[in-house]
C-alpha cells in the first residue's frame, strides 16, 4: 500500500472507527478487575497510536513531506545532475557595477563575543524592521583587512531564521566544507523574510501599504552587512540561499539583483511566487518582473545557479522544469535532481554540503585559499 494517495487514510480511518466501536460498546468483555482496566487502557492506547498515525498520513499527503515507504526510511535517492545555459564562471564573474560599497575604516562594535549575532535592522529603503541573524566565520577579527564572502540564507514557512541552524544544520555543513577546503570562510546572513513572521508573503514587494520584502533582502540587509562586517562588496563573493518558499524568493532576489549576487542556491523552491488565499497582494494579475520562467527566456540575467529538487516533489518540480526548459545564456543552471524524495528540511539538509562545495567550485568569491 502507498505511502500515499487515498488508500492508507481510508484504511487507518476504519481501524479507528472499528476501534472506538468496540470500545464503546466494552469488547471484549473480560470479568476480572484488573484484566479489564488493563484490555481497556490498552485498546484506548492502541486507538491513539491510530489516531496519530492518520493525522501524520493526512498532512503527509497535504504538504508531501515523504514521497514513499522507502523514502521515509531515508532511503538515498538516486541523483541526476544536467547542466543549462552559461558556465558557471562566466555568469558569476560578468562584470556588473555593484550598488554594495566597501565596508568604512572603523566598523561598529560586534553585539557579542561569540560567531552567532542577533540584530534587529531597520531597513531605510523598505520601511520594513526585522531580526537578522549573522554567522561569523572562526576567527572574524573587525580590526583585520580580511574582507569575506557572504551567503545570505532565506527560510521557508513555518520557520524563523535559525531554522538554518536546526533543520538545516547550516554551521556544521559549512564548517566542514571550509575545514575541507572546498569553500572559503564565509559570513552567512540570515534575514527574517516574512513581516509578520506568520504571513506567507512570497517575498514580493506588494502595492503600496504592503510589505516590501523583496527590497529588505536585496537592498537594505546588504547594505547594512557591508556597512557592519568585513565583507566583500564583488557580486563574485555574494551568494543568496534559500528552501521551500525560501526558495522561490532566492530565484528571485537573485535573478532580479544580479548586479548584487553571483551565486544562487535554490533548495525545492518555485519560479513563481505561490500565495496563499489570505494574502493576494496583485489580486489576479501578477507583475510579470515576478515570473522567473518568462524571465529566463527573455532577459536571462548573468548569475550561477545551483537548484535542486525531487521528481516527486509536487510543489517544486513542475515549476523548476518549467523553468529549466527556458534557461539560456548569461544564465546558467546546474541542477541536482533526485529520483525521489519529498518537501522536508532533513532532504535539503543531505544536500547542502555538496551545494555548498559548487559554490566553492564555481563561484570565484568563495574559492577556497
Amino acid at each position: 500500500m502507498s505511502l500515499t494517495g487515498t488508500a492508507l487514510p481510508v484504511v487507518l480511518a476504519v481501524v479507528a472507527l472499528v476501534l472506538f466501536g468496540l470500545l464503546v460498546a466494552g469488547i471484549p468483555q473480560v470479568r476480572r478487575r484488573w484484566a479489564a482496566m488493563a484490555t481497556r487502557g490498552g485498546g484506548i492506547a492502541v486507538l491513539n497510536v491510530v489516531v496519530l498515525c492518520l493525522v501524520g498520513v493526512v498532512a503527509n499527503d497535504h504538504f508531501g513531506f515523504y514521497v514513499s515507504w522507502s523514502d521515509l526510511a531515508g532511503a538515498r535517492s538516486p541523483v541526476t545532475v544536467t547542466h543549462h545555459g552559461a558556465s558557471a564562471r562566466t555568469a558569476a564573474t560578468q562584470r556588473m557595477r555593484s550598488p554594495l560599497t566597501p565596508p568604512p575604516s572603523v566598523l561598529p562594535a560586534l553585539r557579542s563575543s561569540g560567531r552567532l549575532q542577533t540584530l534587529t535592522v531597520a531597513g531605510p529603503r523598505s520601511g520594513l524592521t526585522g531580526q537578522v541573524l549573522v554567522l561569523l566565520p572562526a576567527g572574524y577579527d573587525p580590526t583585520s583587512p580580511r574582507r569575506y564572502p557572504v551567503i545570505e540564507a532565506l527560510h521557508g514557512i513555518p520557520a524563523t531564521p535559525s531554522s538554518w541552524f536546526t533543520g538545516m544544520d547550516l554551521q556544521t555543513a559549512l564548517d566542514s566544507q571550509v575545514a575541507a577546503h572546498a569553500i572559503a570562510p564565509s559570513v552567512v546572513v540570515l534575514p527574517q523574510v516574512n513581516f509578520p513572521l506568520s504571513l506567507d508573503g512570497e517575498c514580493v514587494n506588494g502595492p503600496p501599504g504592503t510589505p516590501q520584502v523583496e527590497t529588505w533582502l536585496a537592498t537594505d540587509v546588504p547594505r547594512f552587512v557591508t556597512s557592519h562586517f568585513r565583507v566583500a562588496t564583488d557580486r563574485a563573493s555574494w551568494a543568496v540561499a534559500g528552501y521551500s518558499e525560501g526558495g522561490w524568493c532566492s530565484a528571485m532576489v537573485g535573478m532580479l539583483h544580479p548586479d548584487v549576487f553571483g551565486g544562487d542556491l535554490v533548495f525545492s523552491g518555485t519560479f513563481r511566487p505561490e500565495f496563499t488565499r489570505a494574502y493576494q497582494p496583485f489580486g489576479r494579475t501578477l507583475p510579470s518582473r515576478y515570473d522567473l520562467v518568462t524571465l529566463a527566456h527573455r532577459h536571462p540575467p548573468a548569475l550561477a545557479m545551483w537548484v535542486q529538487s525531487s521528481k516527486r516533489d509536487g510543489y517544486s518540480y513542475p515549476p523548476t522544469a518549467a523553468f529549466l526548459k527556458q534557461v539560456k545564456a548569461p544564465l546558467s543552471v546546474t541542477t541536482d535532481l533526485l529520483k525521489t524524495g519529498g518537501h522536508r528540511e532533513m532532504l535539503w539538509a543531505s544536500e547542502l554540503p555538496g551545494a555548498l562545495k559548487w559554490l566553492g567550485q564555481n563561484v570565484p568569491g568563495f574559492a577556497p585559499h
